[in-house]
C-alpha cells in the first residue's frame, strides 16, 4: 500500500513547528533522507513534474483541470511564454486549489476519471497508477497527484535523495532508507493519519525537476557507496561471496551495521565475535574496523553500513 504524500522540514521550519506544536511535530531536526531499492519493482512519487508535463496532463485529465479552477489558465500562459519566470507562485496555487477542494466535488470527479479510465480499450502507466491509488485510498484527493508529481521505477541498486520540503510518496517495492535523526513528517494525504495541509502548501519548493537516480560509487568490488549532499548520513552497501570475508575500514564516525541476505561473522579483533544473518543489527565506534566472513555453505553475505557522511 501507498505511504503518505508526505515531506519533512528544514531545520528553521522543524525548529518552528517543535515550538508550535511539540504533540505533534516532536522535535526541533530536519529530515533529508536517501531510499535504495532493495526490489526491481520499486515506485515512487517525488517532486513537482515540469510544469510543460503538467501542463500536457491537464489536457489527458480533464477531471483533475476542472479541480483547480482559473489555475488552469495561469499554467497555460506560463507555457506559452513564461521563459525564464518562476513557476512556484503558480504550481503553489495549483496545488493548495485541489488539495483543499470540497471532499463532494473531489469524490464527484474521482467518480469520474475512474468510469473513463475504467472503459479505456488500453491504459498508460499514470492511468494504471491512478486506478490503483483509487482503490487503496477511496475519495482521497491524492489519487489525483500522479498528474502533477514525477513518477519513478526503480531497479535494484538505484537510489535517489528527498532533500527537506520535498513531496513524495513511496508506492510499491522494497527500499533501504536512511535519514537525519528525526520525526518530523507534514502529511497531506493518501493516508488515515494526522493532515497538515496548510503547513505542506507553504513549505514545498515546488521545484519542477526528475530527482537524479543514481546507482552510488563501486568503493571496490564489494562495496558500493552512497553519498546524498549532506552531512548527516551516507550508505555503503557490501556484498560478500560465500567463503569469503571483508574487511570493514575504520572511519571517523560510529555504524550501524544491518544484515539485508545471507548470514556469516562480524569479528572486531580479539573484542568480539557475533553472528550475524538477515535482520540483526550491530553497532561500531567510530574509528574502529571489523572483518566480515560469508558463510561457506550459504548465499553470499549482503550488509549496509550507515555512518555520518564523511565522505563530503
Amino acid at each position: 500500500k501507498v505511504l503518505s504524500i508526505q515531506a519533512h522540514p528544514d531545520k528553521q521550519l522543524a525548529a518552528q513547528l517543535y515550538t508550535e506544536r511539540p504533540n505533534v511535530y516532536k522535535d526541533p531536526n530536519h529530515k533529508p533522507e536517501m531510499a535504495v531499492a532493495l526490489t526491481d519493482d520499486f515506485e515512487a512519487m517525488c517532486g513537482f513534474r515540469p510544469i510543460y508535463d503538467i501542463a500536457s496532463n491537464m489536457l489527458d485529465y480533464p477531471e483533475f483541470t476542472d479541480l483547480i479552477g482559473d489555475v488552469r489558465y495561469e499554467v497555460l500562459q506560463y507555457v506559452a511564454g513564461g521563459k525564464g519566470v518562476n513557476p512556484k507562485p503558480i504550481l503553489q496555487k495549483l496545488f493548495h486549489k485541489f488539495i483543499t477542494t470540497d471532499d463532494k466535488d473531489i469524490q464527484k470527479n474521482l467518480d469520474k476519471i475512474v468510469k473513463r479510465l475504467g472503459e479505456k480499450e488500453s491504459h498508460t502507466d499514470l492511468d494504471n497508477l491512478i486506478i490503483k491509488l483509487s482503490k487503496q485510498f477511496p475519495g482521497d484527493s491524492g489519487i489525483f497527484t500522479p498528474i502533477i508529481f514525477n513518477y519513478l521505477k526503480l531497479k535494484t541498486g538505484d537510489a535517489f535523495y528527498i532533500g527537506a520540503n520535498e513531496p513524495h510518496a513511496y508506492i510499491q517495492g522494497e527500499i533501504l532508507e536512511c535519514m537525519a535523526c528525526s520525526d518530523n513528517v507534514v502529511r497531506a494525504g493518501l493516508t488515515p493519519k494526522l493532515k497538515d495541509v496548510d503547513t505542506l502548501v507553504k513549505m514545498l519548493t515546488y521545484k519542477c525537476t526528475m530527482p537524479e537516480v543514481t546507482r552510488g560509487t563501486k568503493k571496490d568490488k564489494n562495496c558500493t557507496l552512497y553519498v546524498p549532499p549532506i552531512d548527516d548520513f551516507a550508505m555503503e552497501i557490501v556484498e560478500v561471496k560465500p567463503g569469503e570475508t571483508y574487511n570493514l575500514n575504520e572511519v571517523v564516525s560510529p555504524s550501524v551495521i544491518l544484515t539485508l541476505n545471507g548470514a556469516g561473522v562480524l569479528e572486531q579483533g580479539y573484542v568480539q565475535t557475533l553472528p550475524i544473518s538477515f535482520g540483526k543489527a550491530a553497532f561500531m565506534s567510530a574509528s574502529t574496523s571489523a572483518t566480515i566472513t560469508a558463510d561457506i555453505d550459504g548465499p553470499g553475505l549482503k550488509i549496509v553500513r550507515a555512518l555520518s557522511n564523511v565522505h563530503l
